[in-house]
């Protein structure tokens, strides 16, 4: 059986053979999400929320206000993300239809501040289908609104980072993928960059099939590489020989 994250509290389980009464229960809980013109209400069967939410069980099972009067307030959240939250909770899948990636990272970020196991990674599953479906991939924009939602050690991040590293190396310079586009911005702007480097670290160390790494040591490349006459110019200084080697490196 595969152990619970550390500080994560696991779902309860309900027999697959249990009724409809059983699974879902008769008391409601109304759950308003959001603030001002986006503000919505969700009216949500307590025991489903409870066995599949484990912070909401201790939200609306303990003796908080919310468990008192069967209602709680989440102004910081976002609706949408919390719509497809509630679809996830009857259906046990996340469905990709109609959303965009940024749906993705809401809902994923949602389910990670309330540590909900199994809809983070539902969310990943389903956000890879989608991408794979769509034959698209999330762009650099995207990135700050991931980071800015989810904590060190995400998995999410570790999607984005290795989209990022991929990107740079197997992108064409134009469009969302010009190099002049994959320099992060924004106050997470350097964890994104230090994610991706370390991907890229990551990637040189391995081998390609021909036994050569994907970027070699550039002090060990042809001289020619750095003299400013053209690719297919001869060399001027063709008769001089290189006498470094990996030791001086």
């Amino acid at each position: 059986m595969a152990s619970t994250p550390a500080g994560r509290t696991p779902e309860k389980t309900m027999s697959p053979n249990a009724s409809f009464n059983e699974t879902f229960g008769s008391e409601m809980v109304k759950i308003s999400v959001g603030e001002g013109s986006k503000k919505q209400e969700f009216h949500i069967h307590k025991r489903l929320l409870c066995q599949k939410a484990p912070v909401f069980d201790r939200m609306f099972s303990g003796n908080f206000a919310e468990g008192q009067i069967g209602e709680a307030l989440l102004p910081e959240d976002d609706p949408k993300a919390f719509d497809m939250f509630a679809s996830w909770l009857y259906r046990s899948t996340v469905k990709d239809l109609g959303h965009e990636p940024g749906d993705f990272i809401d809902l994923f970020a949602f389910a990670e501040k309330y540590g909900i196991v199994c809809l983070m990674d539902s969310t990943m599953d389903s956000f890879i289908g989608f991408l794979i479906k769509k034959k698209t991939r999330p762009g650099i924009n995207h990135f700050p609104r991931a980071y800015a939602r989810t904590h060190y050690g995400s998995k999410l991040r570790l999607f984005l980072s290795r989209i990022w590293a991929y990107g740079v190396l197997n992108e064409d310079d134009n469009g969302k993928w010009a190099s002049s586009t994959l320099v992060p911005t924004g106050e997470k702007a350097q964890e994104i960059l230090i994610d991706g480097m370390t991907q890229l670290r990551g990637l040189n160390q391995s081998k390609s099939r021909n036994g050569k790494k994907l970027l070699e040591n550039p002090k060990l490349a042809p001289l020619c590489d750095y003299h400013q006459h053209g690719k297919d110019e001869v060399c001027p200084y063709a008769k001089q020989k290189r006498k470094l080697d990996d030791s001086n490196c």
